[in-house]
């Protein structure tokens, strides 16, 4: 256990010190009240989503997928509360995601193409080669030996490189381009299918990077649904910032 003679006293302190904002300000502070705000913008919209009857007995096989016990015929009614208190959390959490899916279907669908195009390269697949170490030297004796004497990329970084990548043999991915750091981004954006870069310094490293392969985007169901997903944040928070605005202003004048 770590000495900590000073923590009770350094406590006291903290406190006293946020005891002095008003709460409004403190809880704005520590994301309390933007989280606070979310849960319940989010709360209204799920209450709001119906499901027909013909969309009801999917939701039910979905709901009870797993469960020992039959489904109900029906979703009338509080049947949340008929469940046992063990099974109640899990299944509403169920129950939120498949509201929250038809919400975003409901809302967005029409958007999702569109939108597509916008973020069709930030979507791109790529597979790239990368080698990292620290001394720049290495570095370039390396890339020589990569571009000169046709060095085998895969045993070099295994070799040499310094990250978890040596344990793939220097490749990365399959990943979205937009995942990489914005510098190797912009690399790769510049590189066709087998063409090697030089060193690039990088946070105190220096990377030699080779692209093996690019995907471009397309319209998968886990595509459709990660941008589904993204407007419907886009428009959650912008909502958020809207509400807040107007409201914390309110809030700091209750005493």
């Amino acid at each position: 256990m770590l000495p900590t003679p000073q923590l009770e006293a350094d406590l006291n302190d903290a406190l006293a010190e946020l005891a002095q904002q008003p709460l409004a300000a403190l809880l704005n502070q520590q994301g309390i009240l933007r989280g606070l705000a979310r849960d319940l913008l989010l709360r209204r919209l799920l209450q709001a989503v119906q499901f027909n009857g013909a969309e009801q007995e999917q939701i039910l096989k979905h709901l009870w997928e797993g469960q020992p016990e039959a489904a109900p015929t029906s979703l009338d009614g509080d049947w949340l509360a008929g469940l046992t208190a063990d099974q109640q959390p899990a299944m509403q959490q169920r129950w939120n995601q498949l509201c929250l899916q038809k919400l975003m279907e409901e809302r967005y669908s029409d958007r999702v193409e569109p939108y597509m195009l916008e973020r069709r390269s930030a979507l791109e697949q790529v597979v790239f080669g990368m080698i990292r170490v620290r001394n720049q030297g290495t570095a370039e004796e390396l890339y020589l030996r990569l571009i000169d004497d046709n060095a085998d990329f895969s045993q070099l970084a295994k070799q040499f490189s310094i990250g978890e990548e040596r344990l793939t043999h220097g490749l990365v991915g399959p990943m979205a381009i937009s995942q990489a750091h914005p510098r190797i981004q912009t690399v790769l954006n510049s590189l066709t299918v087998g063409d090697l870069h030089p060193p690039l310094l990088l946070e105190q490293t220096f990377l030699i990077l080779r692209l093996e392969h690019r995907k471009p985007a397309s319209l998968s169901d886990a595509t459709r649904s990660q941008l589904l997903n993204e407007l419907f944040q886009q428009d959650l928070n912008t909502t958020l910032d809207a509400q807040l605005g107007s409201v914390y202003p309110q809030l700091m004048q209750v005493k």
